[in-house]
């Protein structure tokens, strides 16, 4: 199976993306599962396609990808209390494109995750490659996405990996069975990323995410 944890949908604030359509694009590109994991705001979706629950949450650090929750997380806590609540929430933990320098944990990493985001679709080869090698040395599961928050981008990241349902999806994540596939971020792309960052920020009033 193939698939892209890490998408973003019109329930961020940075994103306008209908969950159908996004439903409709990961379908197109081959794509067996998706979790539109929207920024601190929990949302099941429901449609022809293997939907995983997840939410990319903001602690105090940096972001922390939440998938299979069953319910909301709260933002802005450690990074040792988001990944409590994302485990009574019999979610899986995962660092969000740690060595990015926008909204990644960086230097302040704590060895609390069930795995690792070792391959994001907005990060740069470089900043991908420190992932992997986290969680090499941690020894650790890790996972991919694209980062989406345009359609387009949708699948630009995949994961792939041998499963039948959502079961078997999450037992091969934890057990370390995937493989990452997709491009990573372009110097080019990075400078357009940046670009559109400056802009919603500065239409957020200034407020992170």
């Amino acid at each position: 199976m193939r698939g892209d944890v890490h998408i973003h949908s019109k329930y961020s604030p940075d994103s306008k993306l209908e969950p159908e359509l996004i439903i409709r694009m990961a379908k197109s590109k081959g794509l067996d599962f998706i979790a539109i994991s929207d920024h601190n705001k929990f949302v099941e979706h429901k449609g022809d396609i293997l939907l995983i629950k997840g939410e990319e949450v903001s602690s105090i650090d940096g972001h922390i990808l939440a998938l299979f929750i069953d319910g909301e997380i709260p933002s802005r806590l450690t990074q040792e209390g988001t990944v409590e609540y994302i485990h009574d929430r019999n979610g899986i933990a995962v660092c969000a494109h740690p060595f990015r320098s926008v909204n990644g944990v960086g230097s302040k990493f704590r060895d609390v995750y069930d795995a690792i985001e070792a391959k994001n679709g907005r990060c740069k080869a470089e900043c991908n490659s420190l992932g992997v090698k986290l969680a090499m040395d941690l020894k650790k599961p890790f996972t991919a996405g694209s980062d989406s928050h345009f359609y387009e981008e949708i699948g630009r990241v995949y994961m792939e990996v041998e499963a039948t349902d959502e079961e078997t999806l999450r037992k091969a994540i934890l057990s370390g069975e995937v493989k990452t596939a997709g491009t990573d971020l372009t110097s080019v792309g990075q400078m357009k990323l940046y670009f559109k960052l400056g802009k919603d920020f500065t239409s957020r009033g200034f407020r992170k995410i």
